[in-house]
């Protein structure tokens, strides 16, 4: 995919990936050149190294390889990025505890289908998975919250910890630009329609999203084309957008916070994947889905058990 300059020093690229997902990557032209994620396995070779190509880098102009998270869509192409540039990995500490393979499929594959009792759908997703997640790779700087990565002249992002999407989810500020690179951790309505909002820890997530709402931000530059009140779809919010795409994420954390406890309130022994379906149905309208659409929209069964675990212990 072509790059996209939106600001003098940044180009986004859209890369599309398994399953007709699509994730926008940030390269950072100053000094120390930069590339905030990296995709899946497949987007190095089939749009990242294209795309250097084709606005006159080379792989080894990259020196700093920035994941805002672990998750596979995002990191998955850090082995080939790695390989071809010889860039350091920065994530935030807490999700680089999480690069062991097994750990990474017990909590973002194995655990969802066990929910809905769907075990014997586990190899097929970890195989999926492991596709995507692509070769092992090293984290040279474990990041924390206030740490600054300094790419020279006057290009400084500082290390924001917004947890709840996973548990090492960052968000990285351009102070100077007041430029936001939030990843997924502003999720909007979910991504594409029917979509979902998707995070492990309901408290972590919503008081992440509280958090960047006191920031001034100018320009929010999202990793996925997620959902919100406005009728256009993009990766990019500027202006006004952001604080109402940041409103927008609270009133969906709201709509299934109270469709879980309202589901749960009328029927406290309801079974999990009955909860799934009618917490899903209940909270389409507000989340831009049809109600009588069929399936599970993504992200819908790890958010609305982040949220049941915000609730005491069911007898």
């Amino acid at each position: 995919m072509p790059a996209t300059r939106i600001h003098p020093r940044i180009l986004q690229i859209a890369a599309p990936f398994e399953g007709n997902g699509l994730v926008n990557c940030y390269l950072i032209d100053a000094p120390k050149k930069a590339i905030i994620d990296t995709g899946t396995a497949s987007v190095p070779r089939a749009s990242l190294l294209p795309a250097l190509q084709e606005i006159g880098w080379q792989a080894s102009d990259v020196r700093v390889i920035i994941n805002t998270h672990l998750h596979s869509d995002h990191a998955g192409g850090n082995a080939d990025m790695l390989e071809a540039s010889g860039a350091g990995i920065h994530m935030h500490r807490a999700d680089a505890e999480l690069t062991d393979r097994d750990q990474y499929l017990e909590k973002y594959c194995r655990d969802a289908l066990r929910l809905m009792g769907q075990a014997d759908q586990i190899s097929e997703s970890e195989a999926v998975q492991l596709q995507m997640l692509g070769r092992e790779w090293g984290v040279e700087r474990r990041l924390e919250e206030g740490d600054v990565i300094d790419l020279g002249d006057e290009v400084r992002l500082t290390v924001l910890h917004t947890p709840g999407h996973t548990p090492g989810s960052a968000s990285f500020y351009w102070e100077s630009e007041r430029i936001l690179f939030s990843g997924d951790a502003v999720n909007g309505r979910g991504g594409r329609s029917p979509g979902f909002p998707l995070y492990f820890d309901a408290a972590d997530y919503l008081n992440s999203i509280k958090r960047l709402r006191d920031i001034p931000v100018e320009t929010l530059a999202q990793a996925h084309r997620y959902r919100w009140s406005a009728p256009t779809q993009n990766a990019i919010r500027t202006g006004a957008e952001v604080r109402q795409t940041l409103e927008d994420s609270i009133a969906a954390w709201q709509t299934v916070d109270v469709a879980v406890k309202d589901e749960l309130g009328r029927d406290p022994r309801i079974q999990f994947p009955e909860l799934v379906h009618r917490v899903v149905h209940t909270c389409a309208p507000a989340l831009g889905n049809d109600p009588d659409a069929e399936g599970i929209p993504p992200g819908a069964i790890p958010t609305i058990a982040a949220h049941m675990r915000t609730l005491p212990e069911r007898p």
